[in-house]
């Protein structure tokens, strides 16, 4: 699985336009998020890294692309802390972190270290 930091024009459509080049190639995005302030920015989330790329690049936006670990937390209150704390506690970096789903197995999330 991997997360494509996307850099955005901060205007009308230009995260829709990623998203509709991504599903015209037959990718599902499996999470993602948008952010806009001075600049504006999408990371999306597929398992499809060379085909994800190449969609991207097919309309022209410039993106950095990671390798996304997953795992599957327990859903009570402090797991996100304790899990983030012991990557802290063992010199780990969090780049990024993504709540993807939640279940009757826990949380799955997906994350990003330097």
């Amino acid at each position: 699985m991997n997360e494509f930091l996307i850099t955005l024009e901060d205007r009308p459509g230009s995260m829709a336009e990623c998203c509709v080049a991504i599903g015209d190639a037959g990718i599902n995005i499996l999470g993602g998020c948008g952010l806009g302030n001075s600049v504006a920015a999408a990371v999306l989330v597929t398992e499809e890294s060379d085909e994800t790329a190449a969609a991207l690049e097919s309309i022209g936006v410039k993106f950095t692309m990671r390798n996304l670990q997953t795992t599957v937390l327990e859903d009570v209150p402090g797991a996100l802390g304790g899990f983030t704390r012991s990557l802290a506690e063992n010199g780990i970096n969090l780049a990024s972190i993504y709540i993807m789903s939640t279940g009757a197995d826990g949380v799955k999330i997906g994350y990003s270290t330097d």
